[in-house]
């Protein structure tokens, strides 16, 4: 697999031992990279005409930057990790990865490999501070707003939602069963994503995905129509469940979502998390990347290609000048379309970010002396709000996935908005026998947040891209190849 020209180059190493700061240079292999676009870095001669940047960043090598605070680890995380850039036989090469641990509730160590971005001054290293798109490990974050204002009284669990949205909100194959907070969060509401689960800005309301004659009705695809999807019933996984929280969260708060979720989870974390990246400078942010076209085809030997973040910042749908979007929310109405925001997949953060939510949970709701949740909130999302039944008949196990195909078996428990994982029931015979958290996939990012509640014990991980289908070579789980990868080294490390 002929993507990468392999040199030789020596990197520091930074450890904080003992509060010292002490830096070794160890030597190893470092991967030249190229990408699409005017700021690509071309590989084995390759450069298109009239292209003279790429000319002058031929030369360029990405440089791979550690920060952690265990020095014995490096060794395995060299012979483990920093393969997962080159690819093996079963795994796909990756742009670049973070990694985060927690022990006992604290935070451990800190890693990352492989490029941010690319400028006209050469690749940028990916550092353990850069914030990426972490796709459906957002999710935790809005159950976390949501369980907040749930003590705050704003609203309960088991109401029905209509009167949260100021609008009625009934499956109409079931009109006389009331839609919850609770089944939003655990993806039993019978809300389906349909063709899409988002509206750009200006572009129409949330409500219009779910009354008959609106432009994004969509001939009733965005609900569950069988007998056994009855709200509250039936497992389903879908995004738009989060822009309907979104918009509770916006009305019960009466502050825009992502001004919330700063203000009243990121700020008191000393976290600079946001769900709108043009609240973050250009350098604060790590592009994402595939080796894929448009049109789905994968080009292994071809160009990684920016998806996410790149040149241009997408504040939100439908916005990539900040300008653009400052000015449209300044007549923004809460709680019309807080799908803007991504609320089921959008915020940016980095590994060590997400590791600090992990040990929120595993330490009760506090977290650096500050209290977030109450106790009884913590255990109130994290207990199964549903599970898979004897008959499997009761939920779609697949997540987003189409039945049928790997990922199926990925979803059998789920809290709300957290991801119950049977570590032995997907074939791992050491290690927790069972992980809290969830996983995220999208826009050649894989991610997950995950820890144990019994040691206390975790692990964030997000990977920026990948060079190919990481399907055509499944993992022995529902997991695919490289997210086992990355568990089994956390496990036996």
């Amino acid at each position: 697999m002929p993507i990468f020209d392999h040199r030789l180059f020596s990197i520091p190493v930074i450890s904080d031992l003992t509060h010292r700061h002490v830096e070794r240079r160890i030597w190893y292999r470092c991967s030249a990279f190229e990408i699409s676009g005017k700021d690509a870095i071309p590989m084995s001669g390759e450069i298109e005409e009239g292209h003279s940047i790429i000319k002058e960043l031929m030369s360029h090598l990405i440089r791979v930057s550690l920060i952690f605070v265990s020095l014995p680890s490096f060794g395995h995380a060299e012979d483990t990790l920093l393969k997962l850039l080159e690819g093996t036989s079963v795994t796909p090469a990756v742009s670049g990865l973070q990694i985060s641990t927690i022990k006992g509730g604290e935070e451990f160590e800190n890693l990352a490999f492989g490029i941010a971005q690319s400028t006209g001054q050469g690749p940028v290293p990916l550092g353990v501070g850069h914030k990426i798109r972490v796709a459906s490990v957002s999710k935790i974050a809005v159950a976390i707003a949501t369980l907040m204002l749930l003590e705050e009284q704003k609203f309960s669990l088991d109401e029905d939602v209509s009167a949260l949205l100021g609008w009625k909100l009934r499956n109409p194959n079931f009109p006389k069963t009331p839609i919850t907070v609770r089944s939003l969060l655990s993806h039993t509401s019978s809300v389906r994503d349909g063709a899409r689960y988002f509206i750009e800005a200006g572009k129409g309301q949330i409500r219009d995905f779910f009354y008959p004659g609106a432009e994004l009705w969509d001939q009733g695809a965005h609900w569950g129509s069988e007998p056994k999807e009855e709200p509250g019933k039936y497992f389903s996984y879908a995004n738009l469940n989060f822009g309907l929280l979104a918009a509770i969260i916006e009305r019960a708060s009466n502050q825009r979502f992502d001004l919330f979720l700063a203000n009243r989870l990121f700020e008191p974390l000393a976290l600079e998390a946001d769900f709108n990246p043009c609240n973050l400078s250009r350098s604060q942010l790590a592009t994402t990347y595939r080796k894929r076209n448009a049109s789905g085809h994968w080009n292994v030997d071809g160009l990684w290609q920016p998806q996410v973040d790149g040149e241009k910042i997408s504040c939100f749908y439908g916005m990539l000048e900040r300008s653009d979007g400052a000015k449209f929310l300044e007549n923004y109405e809460l709680g019309s379309n807080a799908t803007l925001f991504s609320p089921q997949g959008g915020l940016r953060a980095s590994a060590s970010d997400l590791s600090s939510i992990l040990r929120l949970l595993a330490n009760e709701g506090a977290l650096n002396g500050r209290k977030i949740l109450k106790r009884s909130s913590v255990e109130t999302l994290l207990s199964p709000a549903w599970s898979l039944n004897a008959a499997g008949n009761n939920g779609r196990t697949s997540g987003e996935a189409q039945p049928g195909g790997a990922r199926d078996g990925l979803m059998t428990s789920y809290g709300l908005s957290i991801h119950r994982i049977d570590m032995r029931a997907w074939g791992f015979v050491d290690g927790p026998a069972t992980l809290l958290g969830h996983l995220g996939r999208a826009y050649g990012v894989f991610s997950f947040a995950l820890y144990d509640p019994d040691s206390r014990d975790g692990i964030a991980m997000i990977v920026t891209g990948v060079a190919d289908d990481p399907f055509k070579a499944p993992g022995h789980s529902p997991l695919t190849r490289l997210e086992e990868t990355v568990l089994h080294w956390w496990i036996n490390r």
